[in-house]
């Protein structure tokens, strides 16, 4: 139950007295929700790893910084069979020419030109 009791207890955080167990989920947070319950095991992963308020706040490091360090950008583009092959539903034209051009499907882009006669 959301009561403004529930979070003024004073040990609600993730560190407990016992060695080695945390706890985690929405218990932690305002929003008693999926998103409150991601929202605390996130701190209670960061709690794991020993992050403190300092580490947070002045370091910029917690348990996504640490992550993101292992991860690579994505690549929009792949070859298949020798072709390269952009993973877009859209194909992106970057700027259309004030005359209209022609984008992948072969049709005529007229919206500028309708917009200077009117």
């Amino acid at each position: 139950m959301q009561n403004p009791a529930r979070f003024a207890i004073k040990g609600n955080r993730p560190e407990t007295t016992y060695p080695g167990l945390f706890i985690g989920g929405a218990d932690l947070t305002v929003a008693d929700s999926t998103s409150g319950a991601l929202v605390g095991g996130w701190m209670a992963a960061n709690a794991i790893m020993g992050y403190s308020f300092i580490d947070h706040l002045y370091l910029k490091k917690n348990i996504t910084s640490d992550l993101q360090q292992f991860l690579e950008e994505p690549s929009l583009a792949t070859v298949r069979d020798g072709v390269v092959v952009e993973d877009l539903a859209v194909p992106f034209n970057e700027k259309l020419s004030e005359k209209g051009s022609e984008d992948d499907t072969g049709l005529t882009n007229t919206a500028a030109e309708s917009t200077k006669e009117e």
